[in-house]
């Protein structure tokens, strides 16, 4: 299939080129340029309107469920909620039910979500202190390794041992350990420190746990990945060792654009975990992320079932692809980041660190992910409209700016004015770099 997309903005080589052409020639991006001339032969021809087309986003740090968590989210609703986003990559996490901790459960995973999917996928694993088992899941597939600190640690103290066998263990295989440096915090005690004004002791639990993941990455030369990070001091400490070390970081968007203050009108709707920030963590966050010190931005898309989110004892977490496009776009029109900022870190370096290759830039011979977006046409955030099972979000009653009205996944238009067109299988099982 040859589809030339006419009368588009593309944002190549850090700016904003009007009056350009597009030609896809399935899978890939055959040519691109300025003045579309008749020439140019096609099957399908599309007028842009003089909207911008931007590489899909790439989202490294999801939850699709599925499998005996299907109540919650599928890998249909999961990658729909994800391209009327405008992501059209997502690596998804292993604490699912089965745990993606096997070669048999990673196969699994990888056999149910071809044919079903509308977003590329990749997989990451639990890791072993098994070296064997680790070599297995990597020729398996796995894009990388994730830990979750807080199932490792006994009476506050991390399980040194078993991190430093992971560490080395994956710095052999040349994988990215993904981490979370949060211990675990229930909603009632999340209120307490809220209520106290001790909430800045989480803080203090992220940044000593980080500090010692990066001495024992940096004593084994492994690569190490910084999940939802949420407090200016750890995001300094961290790229203190950039220089000697291979680490990288993320903050969720939630943590950017939103605060604890919203526990009082949300209740146990606004749990997450880590938990939200104050507004000044948050703004400076965001202030970190224009300075450059901020390598990605995650939706850490976490669906739960709505009656999960009520009571004293909630699930935490939030589901955000279906906003992340929206919700970036929207602090680029009014002027508080730079669009090539955005395109950087939340397509470039995604692509870039996890070795997504072909993905993540408009390039001619690059894999044809790409959302066109409306800058004119708001967004009213209604839990109605998540295409989720997850029927609610803490952005709710929000108006967004900068609609993702079509959406290529690999060539392919899966989203079409903001409705899903793509039948599933649209999106591919994403391979190792």
């Amino acid at each position: 299939m040859r589809t030339l997309i006419r009368n588009c903005k593309l944002y190549v080589d850090g700016k904003i080129v009007e009056n350009c052409f597009l030609v896809i020639d399935t899978p890939l991006i055959s040519e691109f340029g300025v003045d579309y001339g008749p020439h140019l032969a096609h099957d399908v021809k599309v007028d842009a309107g003089g909207r911008l087309l931007l590489p899909g986003l790439i989202d490294p740090h999801v939850h699709l469920r599925d499998q005996q968590l299907s109540y919650k989210e599928d890998f249909w609703t999961g990658t729909a909620s994800a391209v009327l986003g405008g992501v059209t990559s997502v690596i998804d996490m292993p604490n699912n039910l089965p745990p993606t901790a096997t070669p048999f459960n990673l196969a699994e995973r990888i056999k149910l979500a071809k044919g079903r999917i509308l977003a590329n996928v990749g997989f990451t694993c639990k890791p072993s202190a098994d070296h064997v088992l680790n070599s297995k899941l990597a020729e398996g597939g796995a894009i990388a390794f994730k830990m979750f600190v807080y199932e490792h640690m006994d009476r506050g103290e991390l399980d040194m041992p078993f991190l430093e066998r992971v560490l080395e263990s994956l710095s052999r295989l040349d994988k990215i350990l993904m981490l979370h440096c949060n211990a675990r915090t229930k909603f009632s005690e999340v209120l307490e420190l809220v209520k106290s004004r001790r909430a800045f002791k989480l803080c203090k639990v992220e940044k000593s746990l980080a500090e010692k993941v990066l001495t024992a990455a940096k004593k084994y030369g492994a690569r190490v990945h910084f999940c939802h990070v949420t407090c200016p001091r750890t995001v300094e400490l961290i790229n203190g060792y950039k220089c000697s070390t291979r680490v990288t970081l993320e903050v969720a968007i939630h943590h950017l654009f939103l605060d604890y203050s919203i526990l009082d009108s949300l209740g146990p709707m606004a749990h997450v975990d880590p938990p939200l920030r104050s507004r000044s963590t948050a703004k400076h966050l965001f202030y970190m992320l224009k300075r450059g010190m901020v390598d990605m931005v995650v939706s850490d898309h976490a669906p739960h079932a709505p009656f999960e989110k009520e009571g004293g004892d909630p699930k935490p977490g939030f589901p955000n692809l279906q906003l992340m496009m929206p919700l970036l776009m929207t602090q680029v029109k009014r002027g508080r980041v730079d669009l090539g900022l955005v395109v950087n870190r939340a397509s470039v370096r995604p692509a870039q660190i996890f070795g997504l290759r072909g993905r993540g830039a408009i390039m001619k011979g690059y894999y044809a992910d790409l959302v066109e977006v409306d800058l004119r046409r708001r967004l009213k955030v209604k839990s109605e409209i998540l295409v989720s099972k997850a029927k609610y979000t803490p952005f709710e009653g929000m108006t967004l700016t900068g609609k993702p009205v079509r959406t290529y996944v690999n060539g392919v238009c899966v989203n079409d004015d903001y409705a899903i067109v793509g039948k599933g299988g649209e999106g591919v099982v994403l391979a190792p770099g």
